[in-house]
């Protein structure tokens, strides 16, 4: 991981613009204007740049590393493939030499087992060649690219921000509309940063040998926990993750010894250096401004027992694109831009702090140390209210809920966000615009008590089939948003819902 430094900054709104002196031993050259400006060309800087630059804006990617070059995140999720086709760049993790994960090696409570992928085509991937990639794809896209060059410095203006990045000798002014921050755990700018997960650090190191693990392998111990990770040129990465105030670096190799990470190895040799990485769950308050955004880990960290970081590095970047594109193209939708984003990063990280408590609690039932403690889920579920089966209402006059309300939520709509109705039920998570792809707001705004489920699906199939307007009564049904009609029920009009804005 990338710890170098980097000059942090503050906004302030309505300042006027700071002459910048040069560094007395650098040459300034001409500034750069840009729409956007990227710092950081890692998978988030480099999706949001040319995601960017897609939707017509001008886009400039600052990189302070020569690549390809050495990163955690070796091994990917399968839902990176997917994000991958839908950027068009299907053949990327190919042609990065990627490896396809079929089995993990678990030994989670005592007994090594061989779990299959159930959503095959995980990858192990060679972060210095995909990401690489990755950003040859930004260029291609129009993206201009500043590599290696370091951010130093920023000053807010009145409708964005004067940058300073230094590119060997010479000190490059910047003027940008927008700051995107995607330095990962560098910071290139500040933040307040709420933890989500107990403070963990990672130890790691790359080995040679013989007989190296052809499996990603995942081990708990008494007080850490182990990930051994080959990588596609051969080598072997393996991770130690402790608390801090426990280990320091100098117990590495003790600690991998105790776990079965290179069990069986033979003549094996580190080959590169005992490194430290902060491995800690947070999310940053202040993810994103009118004129600022941060995406991937310098906006969300997920614990890394997921692996499922880059996946989400690439979706906020995505979205963050659409965000940024909102905010610079149709400021009056700006309100609704930056709650999406808020919004789908706290539900993102709140998902995943309750997966890998709940993993991390199955550890804690055979170990009963700190270390566990600190990580096991203390939240209990609430008794879930059973929920109506589908079958056995196909001549029920149905109602809708009168728990249902229509609330505005903003969403994605091509390349902007904007305010759509949704569905909020006390069933729900959240509120819910669109099911299998459909808008259903208008089609259950006409819906009228004692309808029967062919009925209501007769009454929209001018948008959708018949087959499908049946299936999506019985997702209403399944989930409680349409009842049994009986005496008053029957007759609830829509428009006694209440409508409000979130």
């Amino acid at each position: 991981m990338d710890f170098g430094t980097l000059f942090p900054c503050t906004e302030a709104p309505d300042v006027p613009e700071v002459p910048c002196e040069p560094y007395a031993f650098e040459a300034v050259v001409k500034a750069i204007q840009t729409d956007a400006c990227v710092i950081g060309g890692g998978p988030a800087g480099s999706v949001l740049a040319a995601q960017l630059a897609a939707l017509g804006n001008r886009a400039l990617l600052v990189e302070r590393a020569e690549f390809p070059r050495r990163h955690l995140g070796e091994s990917l999720t399968p839902g990176v493939r997917s994000l991958l086709q839908a950027l068009g760049a299907g053949d990327l993790a190919n042609e990065a030499g990627a490896s396809t994960v079929d089995s993990v090696l678990v030994n989670w409570d005592g007994e090594l087992r061989e779990r299959t992928d159930p959503e095959a085509g995980g990858m192990l991937v060679d972060r210095g060649r995909f990401d690489a990639l990755l950003l040859k794809r930004a260029r291609e896209s129009g993206v201009e690219v500043l590599q290696p060059a370091v951010f130093r410095d920023c000053f807010p203006l009145a409708e964005g921000w004067r940058l300073m990045v230094q590119r060997g000798g010479e000190t490059i002014p910047i003027i940008a509309r927008f700051l995107a921050d995607a330095s990962g755990r560098a910071f290139a700018t500040r933040g307040r940063k709420r933890r989500t997960g107990a403070r963990t650090t990672a130890f790691y190191a790359y080995w040679q040998g013989s007989d190296l693990p052809r499996q990603p392998r995942i081990e708990a111990g008494s007080d850490a926990w182990y990930w051994g990770v080959p990588i596609p040129d051969g080598t072997c990465n393996t991770l130690v993750f402790v608390d801090a105030r426990t280990y320091t670096p100098d117990r590495f190799q003790e600690l991998v010894a105790r776990s079965g990470l290179l069990k069986g190895c033979r003549d094996i040799h580190l080959v590169s250096p005992i490194k430290a990485a902060d491995a800690t769950a947070y999310l940053d308050e202040e993810s994103i401004t009118r004129h600022s955004i941060k995406v991937g880990d310098a906006a969300l960290t997920i614990d890394p027992l997921s692996s499922s970081g880059v996946q989400k590095a690439i979706q906020t970047a995505l979205s963050g694109a659409v965000v940024v594109n909102t905010l610079l193209r149709k400021p009056e939708s700006s309100e609704a831009a930056i709650e999406f984003y808020r919004s789908s990063l706290a539900d993102a990280s709140e998902r995943h702090s309750q997966w890998a408590g709940e993993y991390f609690s199955a550890a804690a039932a055979t170990r009963k140390t700190e270390f566990w403690r600190r990580r096991a889920s203390t939240s209990l579920t609430a008794e879930a209210k059973p929920l109506l089966s589908p079958s056995g209402f196909a001549d029920q006059p149905l109602a809708l809920s009168p728990d249902l309300t229509f609330v505005d939520l903003p969403c994605i709509e091509g390349g902007f966000v904007t305010l759509k109705s949704a569905l909020q039920h006390p069933s729900l998570d959240r509120p819910v615009t669109f099911v299998g792809g459909y808008e259903m707001p208008p089609l259950v705004q006409r819906v009228r008590g004692g309808m029967k489920p062919i009925e209501i699906a007769l009454l929209w199939s001018d948008r959708v089939s018949i087959k499908t307007g049946l299936s999506l009564a019985g997702w209403l049904l399944g989930k409680g948003l349409l009842i049994p009609a009986t005496g008053k029920s029957a007759q609830i009009p829509i428009r006694q819902m209440t409508t409000f804005r979130v």
